[in-house]
């Protein structure tokens, strides 16, 4: 598996709706520039049920990181990747050797390969995914480790999912910024929460008034759409400490609107078997953001 050469490109190559996008956009159309109240919520419940979908981020339960060799994997707990009691006791091995990961499946366990049975070795890419009895496992990089991250749809975390809470919808956390393109885009480098690091394309930044401050916010490249990872000053009271917005491209005058109802929380914020990247300094503002997702409690 080649190093990262940028974190949207890694994230885009997963499959899934949750993984499809940048760590779990709401597969709906992109916002207008001035969306409704009504739309807001809309998109908002959407986000919840792609939450709590099949394929969601609730049903990651658990990530291992791979040690060179020769790597057991099956519910049985001595295993070196444990899954969770509904899979197979002995699964098979994953075999890390250089810069790639195979998989063989133990005679009887039953296992899928993307939906069809796999009774051989094979070698193991980035949207393949082994499955059986509703728990799969995949491939995942955190920086340069490469793990396994595996999914349960009976997940407890799923299971006992709370619900997203959201400050009241307002139009004056709709904001017009202004988009300075760089002259060439740079490569930023970010840790996520474990402390490994990951490089984001970053082909400008937005200025503009926040809280009554002057902001320059880093975007970082998502397809033609603009992606701002921030925190804010109520960041661990009401607010996550990491959070996400997207915005649609500049306009012709290179202004941009910023729709702060529709920040949300990345996947850390209720699953500690995430990899989430932390803001980039300039991105962590001294101002409060009452607007889009609260923390989730």
């Amino acid at each position: 598996m080649r190093t990262r050469v940028s974190l949207v490109v890694f994230l885009l190559a997963l499959a899934g709706t949750p993984e499809g996008a940048p760590y779990g956009t709401p597969a709906v159309a992109a916002a207008p520039a001035r969306p409704t109240p009504t739309e807001t919520e809309s998109w908002r419940a959407q986000r919840e049920r792609d939450l709590k979908s099949d394929t969601g981020w609730l049903t990651v339960a658990g990530l291992v990181f791979l040690k060179p060799g020769v790597n057991t994997v099956g519910a049985d707990p001595d295993s070196d990747v444990v899954l969770p009691g509904a899979a197979p006791r002995h699964a098979g091995r994953l075999i890390r050797e250089n810069a790639g990961v195979a998989f063989e499946p133990e005679a009887g366990a039953a296992l899928t390969l993307n939906g069809a049975p796999v009774n051989g070795r094979v070698q193991l890419g980035a949207r393949d995914r082994i499955s059986a009895a509703g728990v799969s496992f995949h491939l995942h990089e955190s920086g340069e480790r490469i793990g396994i991250r595996i999914r349960d749809v009976n997940s407890p975390l799923r299971k006992t999912f709370k619900g997203l809470r959201w400050f009241a919808v307002r139009d004056a956390w709709t904001i017009e910024g202004q988009f300075v393109r760089y002259p060439e885009p740079r490569a930023v480098t970010v840790a996520n929460v474990l402390g490994d690091f990951e490089r984001l394309t970053v082909p400008g930044e937005v200025v503009a008034r926040i809280g009554g401050q002057d902001v320059r916010l880093q975007a970082a490249s998502s397809g033609r759409r603009l992606w701002f990872i921030f925190s804010d000053a109520l960041g661990g009271r009401d607010t996550y400490r990491i959070r996400f917005l997207y915005a649609d491209p500049p306009d012709a005058d290179g202004r941009v609107t910023l729709d702060f109802n529709r920040a949300y929380n990345p996947p850390c914020a209720y699953n500690p078997y995430t990899t989430c990247p932390v803001p980039p300094p300039q991105n962590r503002l001294k101002v409060a953001i009452t607007a889009g997702e609260r923390i989730y409690r």
